[in-house]
């Protein structure tokens, strides 16, 4: 079983900026007593200057977890800074690799597939001198958990975190040490020195021996540094913090993770924020009208267009399938809301939706000529390939939006409109894709135009073909459909997602772990389930479930007291629970997961595990916190837009562009879509929860 202990729990790391030194100093308690229940530690270290910190600590229990509430107080003055920690000693065993980690957002078992120079990557490991802290911001929950071979566990949570910062400091990406009474955030973390392997708690949170750079369009930058940040030594001075540490054991990764993040769920309570969805329904979908452009007999929602006023538009505009193009998703939104609308503005929603669909069913599928077109030369067009017509092809692209054409089939079937040509034209690809299945299973992950020349032969994004062929057999009834569906969901349970690797899902961060890996292998599971009935299926949408929900931030990070409220694209006082981060390796966040509400509500309906409700509530609402509404003014270009993505730590409240992506508005109205249509009174129960009306919505079949 883990066990741990500490024989100095009293630490402090003392800067003397005169000197430009950094001082660890440690002490045992002076005294140690039960009181009530609980145990009171007092102590003191005493450092150079004839300073002095006085600690209190007093420890508690609560089920299997030792909760600690310390106070540390200053006596002396000094130039510089300091910060104080607790951490626990593991007795075995004593090397990082040979422990299974669980950082949410930032590592998920060891070395594999995480980016090189990011937070517990293996390509700067060194023996004995190995270090992994993170400031809170950057994690979802701040928490860490090690899982040791024999099934035992240890877990560190910041169980009451504030995370407050300054503008200055938010936005510092230097490594000029710092301290100022006004950081209140920490840095959860682990390290292998010489002799130990440890777990614990900073405060405040310096950051190392690696941190991130700012976020280019490749990759975050990192930095083989400390950032450091300190408390002033001032007489009188005092901090506080609560920290929880917590053994428990698990039969396997997936569990581990799901015991640990489920811990950390119930202790800090993340609550759902309340949105008026009619509203959100109806003026999003006019902003995707708005941006669907038309030139000649050509109609597609453009692939991005700023999110505030002032920024000229792109001149070459084009219209892409799926991952951040969405065109067919969005005239699926535009289509959905026509058939609520009798009036002018529902026929012209329709009308571009079928003039969007049209354009995108004159592409060839066999091999694919492109993702989408150029609006004005009508020439094919990919989604990362800029204004070029000859780039790579995303697997990925193709099967998220051609899903969205089959939800509009099945939309325009059950009110009595048919459209062979629309699953004629899927099938094509689909009939294609087939012969490109790899002799041991899955599917490439990108090709070249018209040629189908193989760039990126890695299968770990096959999962994406799960859910689309198993929609296509749902459609056509064909069992080829669904034999490719079930070998496929094989093939990539068993390359890595039975162990909790859930792998290359966006197309900009290549085979790293991220969420929506997990969160498109959710949705193939359920898909699988519900056509076959078989329980290993939910089993594993389940086990996918558990990974991508550690995505999602369940406390609030508050922004910066002193920003200027102009300068803040996340704005103050707008509770961050709920969005979530992207990859490992950044720490930029969006709302993706708003598409993934009908999927935990699912699990819910199934297996009666209400925390899947809480889930799919928060989803549902939090993620459209920052939509811009009438009454709700966001600094955005009005009512329904939203930018792409957000930072909660460096740059704190702050993305790297402010621009809308289709996929943005999409993933909003999808998650309101796929419920209703799945189930419309839990829909309508979640909806009301802001007290307003019952909001417009897409009528249930």
């Amino acid at each position: 079983m883990a066990s741990a202990s500490q024989s100095f729990p009293l630490q402090v790391e003392v800067w003397d900026k005169n000197a430009d030194s950094y001082t660890p100093l440690r002490a045992a308690y002076r005294s140690f007593e039960s009181k009530n229940g609980k145990w009171i530690g007092r102590g003191v270290i005493k450092g150079l200057h004839d300073l002095r910190f006085t600690f209190e600590d007093e420890w508690s229990v609560e089920g299997s977890a030792l909760r600690l509430n310390r106070s540390v107080k200053v006596h002396g003055n000094l130039d510089g800074g300091f910060r104080s920690s607790v951490t626990l000693e593991i007795t075995e065993p004593k090397k990082w690799p040979e422990v299974e980690w669980f950082s949410p957002g930032m590592i998920y078992g060891n070395f594999a597939h995480l980016r090189n120079n990011s937070f517990g990557a293996g390509n700067y490991y060194q023996p004995r001198n190995y270090a992994v802290w993170i400031r809170e911001d950057r994690m979802p929950a701040p928490l860490m958990s090690a899982r040791f071979a024999d099934g035992s566990t240890l877990s560190v949570l910041n169980s009451a975190p504030n995370g407050a910062t300054t503008h200055s400091e938010g936005n510092d990406f230097s490594h000029a040490s710092r301290a100022d009474a006004r950081f209140l955030f920490g840095a959860i973390g682990a390290q292998e020195n010489e002799k130990t392997l440890q777990l614990g708690f900073l405060f405040p949170g310096s950051e190392g021996q690696i941190n991130y750079g700012r976020k280019s369009s490749e990759h975050a930058t990192a930095h083989a540094a400390w950032r450091r940040r300190y408390h002033p030594i001032k007489d009188g001075f005092a901090h506080s913090y609560e920290v929880s540490f917590r053994f428990n054991q698990a039969d396997n990764f997936t569990a581990f993770v799901s015991d640990s993040w489920r811990w950390a769920w119930t202790t800090l309570k993340p609550k759902a924020n309340p949105q008026n969805l009619g509203a959100v329904w109806r003026h999003v979908v006019d902003m995707i009208a708005e941006n669907t452009l038309e030139f000649d007999d050509r109609a597609g929602t453009q692939i991005i267009s700023p999110a505030i006023p002032g920024q000229k538009e792109r001149e070459i505009t084009k219209s892409i399938m799926g991952f951040i193009g969405y065109a067919l998703g969005s005239a699926e939104m535009m289509l959905a809301a026509s058939t609520l609308d009798h009036t002018e503005r529902g026929t012209e929603l329709r009308r571009k939706a079928e003039k969007s669909i049209d354009s995108f069913l004159r592409i060839p599928m066999a091999p694919p000529a492109g993702e989408g077109f150029f609006h004005k030369s009508g020439e094919y067009a990919t989604s990362q390939g800029g204004y070029k017509t000859d780039h790579e092809l995303f697997l990925r692209c193709f099967t998220d939006d051609m899903k969205s054409l089959m939800r509009a089939y099945e939309d325009e079937q059950r009110a009595g409109r048919t459209h062979a040509d629309w699953i004629a034209w899927v099938r094509q690809f689909a009939d294609w894709l087939l012969t490109q299945e790899k002799p041991g299973g899955g599917f490439i992950r990108s090709w070249m135009p018209r040629t189908a020349k193989v760039v990126s032969d890695s299968p770990t994004g096959s999962f994406m073909a799960v859910p689309f062929y198993a929609q296509l057999h749902r459609i056509t009834g064909e069992k080829n459909y669904l034999d490719v569906a079930i070998r496929t969901a094989d093939f990539a349970w068993n390359q890595g997602q039975n162990v909790g690797r859930f792998v290359g899902g966006t197309i900009d961060n290549p085979d790293v772990i991220d969420k929506e890996a997990a969160t498109i292998s959710l949705e193939g599971y359920l898909a699988l389930h519900d056509i076959t009935k078989d329980d290993r299926w939910l089993g594993r949408a389940k086990a996918a479930a558990a990974m991508a929900e550690t995505w999602m931030y369940i406390w609030n990070v508050p922004m910066p007291d002193d920003s200027p409220a102009a300068k803040l694209q996340w704005k103050r006082g707008v509770p961050t629970t709920g969005m979530q981060l992207i990859a490992t390796g950044h720490s930029l966040i969006d709302g993706y997961m708003a598409f993934d509400v009908a999927s935990f509500a699912k699990l819910y309906r199934l297996t009666g595990d209400r925390h899947y409700l809480e889930v799919a509530t928060i989803l549902l609402h939090n993620t459209k916190a920052m939509i811009e509404l009438p009454g709700k003014p966001l600094g955005l270009r009005g009512p329904g837009w939203q930018q792409e993505h957000y930072c909660f730590s460096l740059p704190r409240g702050i993305g790297r562009h402010q621009f809308w992506l289709p996929w943005v508005s999409v993933s909003q109205l999808r998650g309101m879509k796929d419920l209703i249509t799945q189930d419309p009174e839990l829909y309508h129960e979640l909806a009301a929860l802001n007290g307003t009306k019952i909001p417009v919505a897409p009528a249930a079949p």
